[in-house]
């Protein structure tokens, strides 16, 4: 019903798709946004999408974004949300975008391989603040997919489009074999 959020979830080239890191799992994993920052004064709603998967492309969906929706327990001054929390949503939605290609990968070849990436660094540029309570989107986006690692470009972004922090990620594909090296 909000129209700047209701233009990209009718675009045709997005679908909808489950958040899967909200869904509390029977061990500690992904425990901190379907628990910790899932209340009426954190996050209170988050709506993801992914565009359409183009089997040419590695990873074939390119693009993930989520709307979440913010209360004021993420502040660290009045109505601006805390730094270390825009840090963690852009963190958390480049990890969604690369479990929706997982579980892409999954649905396609019938098997349920566990998400396989981690954080190797994230690098953030706070460009305006991220007020509370209201609604954000934001985005990830691969940049570069080389062997085991995947390059990827997120931004919080107002309902005018505005970015308010960017950030670039690397996410390293893990080795069964711990002697691996990076």
């Amino acid at each position: 019903s909000i129209p700047w959020c209701a233009n990209l979830i009718n675009n045709p080239n997005y679908s909808t798709t489950a958040t899967s890191s909200r869904i509390a799992k029977g061990s500690t994993e992904d425990s901190f946004f379907p628990e910790t920052l899932q209340a009426e004064r954190t996050i209170r709603k988050c709506l993801t999408l992914n565009s359409r998967p183009n089997k040419s492309l590695d990873p074939p969906i390119q693009e993930a974004c989520t709307f979440f929706e913010l209360g004021n327990g993420l502040n660290g001054f009045p109505n601006i949300s805390h730094g270390g929390f825009v840090a963690t949503l852009l963190d958390e939605e480049m990890g969604i975008l690369l479990t929706v290609n997982q579980e892409l990968v999954n649905k396609e070849s019938k098997t349920h391989e566990e998400i396989t990436y981690m954080t190797a660094y994230l690098n953030v540029s706070y460009k305006a603040p991220v007020k509370t309570p209201g609604i954000v989107l934001v985005e990830a986006k691969v940049v570069k997919n080389k062997n085991r690692k995947i390059f990827v470009r997120g931004a919080v972004k107002d309902e005018f489009g505005k970015e308010l922090a960017v950030g670039e990620g690397l996410f390293i594909k893990l080795e069964s074999d711990p002697r691996a090296k990076l």
